[in-house]
């Protein structure tokens, strides 16, 4: 029954109260919706992060080499933190002693190339580092003129620049696009190699990957947005340019020129 109440005539009035509705549920997001949006913001926090990182704040500001270090350090936490928090089933079966995505040549930013450089110019003597560059040099020509795709395609015979000893000897400062790959069964991974087939199919969560791939496409648009060289290079490349000549001097004035905002990595070279 319809409540009644006074006006303020005193007469009675009818007070209609509209039925709640029972409409159907607003349907959930898709998983690969959710997936969407965790990259489309994990891209832009790191975007922004990096930018407040670079962007002078007076003198009170860390040095610039100093700040794209802890810029890429902390954009690597995140994503640790984040690929340790998944409760994935089946669980990765990567572990240490497994080399078999090793072989392989694979994508950096330059933050991460950089980053990667510091990690080397504080790690390695002159004796290695110099080792390196002709290493970096040589991968690079047997490269030479090839697609991505063509790299992709017989990267069963090309074994990563750091690999060595039997595992990553480089880990710590190991790229993103390595920490995102991963691999449910490692027997597939074994028969890929020893078939040398580029398209045997290799399961993995896609999750993960896709934490690392907006991790650094944040790291991109940062260093697009503060006027920087900005694009993926391939890793022994990037290395190449950075450990030319005097690869200890190199790898500083690489640093300083790119954060000068010089175009270092895009330079013509005649190798």
């Amino acid at each position: 029954m319809a409540a009644r109440s006074r006006s303020k005539t005193g007469k009675a009035k009818r007070s209609l109260r509209r039925p709640a509705r029972s409409g159907p549920a607003l349907p959930l997001a898709s998983p690969a919706a959710q997936r969407e949006a965790l990259a489309d913001r994990l891209s832009r926090e790191r975007m922004e992060a990096f930018e407040a990182a670079l962007r002078p704040q007076g003198e009170s500001s860390d040095h610039p080499v100093k700040a794209l270090h802890d810029a890429v350090r902390e954009a690597y936490d995140v994503c640790e933190s984040m690929l340790d928090e998944l409760q994935l089933d089946p669980p990765p079966a990567c572990k240490r002693g497994c080399i078999h995505c090793c072989y392989n040549q694979v994508a950096v930013t330059e933050p991460e190339a950089l980053f990667l450089g510091l990690h080397l110019l504080g790690t390695r003597s002159p004796e290695r580092l110099r080792d390196l560059a002709d290493r970096a040099r040589a991968l690079t020509n047997g490269l030479r003129g090839k697609s991505w795709r063509e790299i992709g395609m017989i990267r069963h015979r090309l074994p990563c620049l750091f690999l060595e000893d039997g595992g990553c000897s480089v880990y710590p400062a190991r790229p993103l696009a390595c920490r995102g790959w991963n691999s449910v069964d490692e027997t597939m991974c074994l028969r890929s190699n020893l078939s040398q087939d580029a398209m045997a199919p290799i399961e993995n969560h896609p999750i993960m990957r896709q934490i690392a791939d907006s991790i650094q496409s944040g790291l991109l648009r940062g260093a697009s947005s503060l006027g920087l060289e900005a694009g993926y290079l391939l890793m022994a490349r990037a290395m190449a340019l950075l450990l030319a000549d005097d690869p200890e001097q190199g790898l500083i004035d690489g640093t300083a020129d790119w954060l000068d905002g010089k175009p270092f990595f895009g330079r013509k070279t005649d190798w």
